[in-house]
């Protein structure tokens, strides 16, 4: 039986924050979440994940209820946290060990060392990286037949080690059996009075037992993320990684390096990404777009064929064929029907605007229901709070609405109706009826069937 333990009680001392460093954003999301679901992804009977105190919620929130969290109260090192975890892992068979702060460490490398330590059978299993510059970090010893001796600190190599360039990368797998063997003979003894869990590789070799090396090329992404520019560099590389994807799926991205996309966004094909769009969440976009240049979408579905260039797109949805912008803001659930078309300077917020209609210029519509073929004036303002509550406007279909008109919710526009420029409407609009003035006054019916122009 193969369980796993993630280690996520570190402080993170270089990032220099006040927040966990697990909880940094990574592509949008927590660096913890990617480690949780790649471990997630393995076929593993249990998972254990050690964390700081008082943080249990936290990650409950983030990585559910399919983890055991154990609580490090002291941060004593990973041999620690290790030996906290090891009550909850002493009837399994074999055991993956990762950093919390390998976001980069994808379940198939994951994988590919559990098969490895499985088929080899060693007592303990390193995942190993190369690099051109070791810098500070632990090498690997190797005999000649290729089996691991130790890690050895930076500071305490010897000259005849100083070439190599096999480094730890803090992922392991053990015989749960000789690991609860060595842990008991760890020491604190060094400077920082921690336990390393690094230790445990010479500790077996002191006991007979084999140690064996997995090697994968992430270089110093399989490292971890320690600092703010190891942060940039892991998001970098998801970033062209997701970039490389969505070109190979049939989308234009006509500048990569200055396109932002998170790792749950959809893209079909034959659409286009513009310059400097920052595409976030788990927005959705159609086949034949047109997005950008200086786009933000989180939580946007978009659909096919539509325009959005210089504007703001949260938690809404566009249907096919719909233009929005320049400047444009759509949030708290705005649904733009098709074939409508959003303008310069409007906001949208948590208002259904119907097919075929038209807000091209500096109108606010909150809070409202809009029919089809609505014509929405310049300036034009559905107020919707009176200082206490939110209230809704409704604006049936054929409507003409005059610029700069002021619509008091609650109100209700009838269908094919026209309020004259600068009308404030207080009390709803009989259908093909026009109104003017402030307050806004009956002046004369339409015929019936009356559109908007």
């Amino acid at each position: 039986m193969f369980t796993g333990i993630v280690l996520a009680g570190g402080i993170g001392v270089r990032m220099k924050s006040d927040f966990p460093k697990l909880s940094h954003k990574l592509l949008g999301k927590p660096i913890i979440k990617y480690v949780l679901d790649n471990v997630s992804r393995l076929n593993l009977e249990k998972i254990v994940v050690v964390i700081p105190p008082n943080l249990e919620e936290y990650f409950r929130k983030i990585g559910g209820n399919d983890f055991f969290y154990i609580t490090q109260v002291s941060p004593k090192g990973t041999g620690d946290a290790v030996r906290i975890a090891s009550l909850e892992i002493k009837d399994s068979s074999d055991v993956l060990i990762v950093n919390g702060d390998a976001p980069l460490i994808s379940s198939e490398i994951l994988e590919g060392i559990i098969n490895f330590h499985l088929e080899n059978r060693p007592s303990a299993t390193l995942l190993t990286t190369v690099l051109a510059d070791p810098m500070a970090y632990g090498r690997v010893v190797r005999d000649n037949s290729g089996r691991v001796l130790r890690i050895v600190e930076a500071k305490d190599i010897t000259p005849e080690e100083r070439d190599i360039r096999e480094v730890n990368t803090g992922a392991y797998c053990f015989s749960v059996k000789d690991l609860l063997l060595a842990l008991p003979r760890l020491s604190d003894k060094n400077a920082q009075k921690e336990y390393y869990l690094t230790q445990v590789v010479e500790i077996l070799n002191e006991m007979g037992k084999t140690v064996m090396a997995y090697p994968t090329d992430l270089g110093s992404l399989a490292l971890g993320i320690n600092s703010r520019k190891d942060l940039a560099e892991a998001t970098r590389s998801l970033l062209n990684k997701k970039i490389a994807q969505l070109m190979d799926e049939g989308v234009t991205i006509i500048l990569p390096e200055a396109t932002y996309i998170e790792p749950d966004v959809k893209i079909k094909n034959d659409t286009i990404i513009e310059p400097y769009c920052v595409l976030k969440g788990n927005t959705v976009i159609g086949s034949n777009c047109r997005i950008g240049p200086s786009t933000y979408l989180d939580n946007a579905n978009i659909g096919d064929n539509c325009e959005v260039f210089y504007s703001i797109i949260k938690d809404s949805t566009l249907e096919e064929c719909v233009k929005v912008g320049p400047y444009a803001q759509l949030r708290n659930g705005a649904i733009i029907k098709k074939e409508a078309a959003i303008g310069d300077f409007v906001e949208v917020k948590n208002s259904t605007i119907g097919s075929h209609t038209k807000a091209m210029h500096h109108s606010y519509l909150g809070d409202a229901e809009i029919g089809e073929r609505v014509n929405i004036g310049a300036g034009v303002i559905t107020c919707n709070y009176d200082g206490k509550k939110k209230y809704k406007t409704i604006i049936e279909d054929d409507a003409f609405i005059g610029s700069n008109s002021d619509l008091i919710a609650p109100v209700r526009i009838g269908k094919g109706s026209v309020t004259g420029a600068g009308a404030v409407v207080t009390k709803d609009v009989e259908p093909n009826t026009v109104v003017v003035g402030v307050p806004a006054r009956f002046l004369k019916k339409r015929e019936e069937g009356g559109g908007s122009g």
